[in-house]
């Protein structure tokens, strides 16, 4: 079998599940071994999020363990820091935290038959140094996220992310604003969205969700992270424009939403299991992305308004640029009180455009994106 090495983001087993977890599974039906390398752990990890700290220690063993068939996960256990602070922000404190890791990465990676493999598969920059480090016969970058526009993020991964498109044989790029900010580093930038999981969300059968049951009300949901580009303002103005809606918020919440606590058409529900969500999604009358509209922004294509289309619900978005790229269904509103007509336009008009929205799903799904992917790798 081929082998790929996929350096990431996020573990295999997260909350999202994001298109390199759907590509991990296909490259794995397609005769690949996949490792799937998650972030690096230090003790700064166990104080910060012992949750994720357990998680990656479990991982860093000397025989990878098995994630799923031919698919095996690695987390490395780093003795130095790397971060966005004074001294730690450098390139040789990312080059020091790959090197000098509990097992050695390199000695990991040889070990388990993963020192030389037929791609390495680049989302997270701040792997770079494995382009030094391993023996591959492709390199492909997948530009996923403005990483300028998160707060956290090194200054050095600009750096390391010029680096790997320069060297990379191949880089997709998920929205048209990342190609155009990317451009002056290379022209050859291949355009690759994201897509939706149907046999996840079209089902024969689903079932309401409990919280569904409480309130005869129509339904509005948003899923997903609900972070600082989340526009926290554009809910609270729906909900007292439009009190006989419910709103319904899914999701892991990295900022405070105590403004919301007082609405009581606001449900705030946290966190769902990834095979959950399309009962929640059926169940309902509109979908929203109330995304605030910034660079960071205009540079995602929202996964989330594939799997909302593939139920057939209607989707009510801000006008960030992306939105203006894809030829979907979606309502785009230009400010608050447009979007909130469009809530109600959408409610309205859930029965009529079904099968236009699940049309729309089904022309988008990640399937659709490997079968790209795979004549790009071959061509």
């Amino acid at each position: 079998m081929k082998k790929i090495l996929m350096a990431e983001y996020l573990e295999y087993n997260s909350d999202f599940k994001v298109g390199n977890h759907h590509y991990a599974e296909m490259f794995s039906k397609s005769q690949y071994e996949v490792l799937w390398l998650s972030p690096i752990y230090n003790y700064i990890t166990k104080i910060v999020d012992y949750s994720i700290y357990k998680q990656r220690k479990a991982l860093n063993k000397k025989v990878f363990p098995i994630l799923d068939k031919n698919i095996y996960g690695y987390a490395p256990h780093s003795l130095t820091l790397y971060g966005k602070m004074p001294l730690l922000d450098t390139k040789l404190a990312n080059k020091m935290s790959i090197e000098l890791t509990i097992p050695n990465i390199i000695n990991a990676l040889k070990y388990n038959r993963f020192y030389e493999v037929d791609i390495l598969w680049l989302t997270n920059p701040k792997y770079y140094y494995l382009t030094e480090k391993i023996k591959y016969k492709k390199l492909i970058y997948r530009c996923a996220d403005d990483i300028d526009g998160f707060e956290k993020v090194c200054k050095t991964m600009s750096y390391f992310e010029e680096k790997i498109m320069r060297k990379a044989d191949i880089v997709f790029a998920t929205a048209h604003s990342l190609m155009d900010k990317k451009k002056k580093i290379r022209q050859d930038i291949i355009y690759l969205p994201n897509g939706v999981e149907l046999d996840n969300f079209m089902r024969s059968k689903y079932s309401m969700p409990k919280e569904f049951k409480k309130s005869i009300n129509k339904k509005c949901i948003y899923v997903g992270a609900i972070d600082h580009w989340f526009d926290v303002d554009l809910i609270k103005y729906c909900a007292k424009k439009l009190p006989n809606i419910d709103f319904y918020l899914i999701g892991p919440i990295k900022i405070n939403l105590n403004e919301l606590q007082d609405f009581k058409n606001v449900y705030i529900l946290g966190k769902k299991n990834y095979d959950d969500i399309p009962n929640y999604l059926y169940y309902s009358d509109v979908s929203i992305i109330p995304f605030k509209v910034n660079d960071l922004t205009d540079s995602i294509t929202p996964i989330k308004l594939y799997e909302y289309m593939s139920v057939g619900l209607n989707v009510v978005s801000t006008n960030f640029k992306e939105m203006n790229y894809i030829d979907s269904p979606a309502y785009i509103s230009g400010n608050y009180e447009e979007f909130c007509s469009y809530i109600l336009k959408g409610i309205k008009n859930k029965e009529y455009n079904i099968n236009v929205n699940k049309k729309f799903a089904k022309n988008n799904t990640w399937s659709k994106r490997f079968e790209d992917i795979k004549r790009f790798i071959y061509e």
